[in-house]
């Protein structure tokens, strides 16, 4: 074997190590306390709102307070969408517990030296519906996600990738429930 075609065959056993390494990783799901128990839901009240979002995230981020209400927003209609199908009165609540934004400088920078995008980002959330009428909770989801290298161009936008989960994590959750 000569040297070019060792050079190539390096870079190129370089490349696949890379996107497997990329294209390998999960997102762990989060557990913030934030679902509830069967038995701790008869004494509460909620709200007339029909869908119920809060934000858990409990480690540090840079995720401005703008970002967030668009990111809670994001989520609630994308709730609303989803599960618009219930002919029964039910509640709908869901936390977003992790965010990962992206950085689009390093996905463009990455993206020209290896051809791929190495900062995923995404989001991890946890859903519960409850049944008005018996206070029962008739589903729960926790649900993570990164950003897979399919949605190429939503690496280059700070906080596309978690818009992407948020909106897979609603349509999993009506998915979920439809299917009761």
């Amino acid at each position: 074997m000569n040297l070019p075609s060792l050079k190539v065959l390096i870079f190129l056993l370089f490349y696949l190590s890379l996107n497997g390494l990329v294209g390998c990783t999960a997102m762990p799901m989060t557990h913030s306390d934030f679902l509830s128990a069967q038995n701790a839901i008869h004494n509460k009240k909620y709200v007339d709102r029909n869908i119920e979002v809060d934000w858990r995230v409990n480690f540090p981020h840079d995720i401005s307070s703008e970002e967030q209400a668009l990111l809670l927003s994001k989520l609630e209609s994308a709730l609303k969408e989803a599960i618009n199908t219930q002919n029964r009165p039910i509640k709908i609540r869901a936390a977003i517990t992790r965010i990962e934004a992206v950085s689009p400088t390093i996905n463009w920078i990455s993206s020209i030296l290896l051809f791929v995008p190495l900062d995923h980002g995404g989001a991890a959330v946890e859903l519960e519906a409850i049944d008005l009428n018996s206070r029962e909770i008739i589903a729960q989801l926790r649900f993570a996600n990164w950003t897979p290298i399919s949605e190429f161009s939503a690496h280059f936008t700070r906080l596309e990738p978690a818009n992407l989960a948020l909106t897979l994590a609603a349509e999993k959750f009506a998915l979920q429930l439809n299917a009761l």
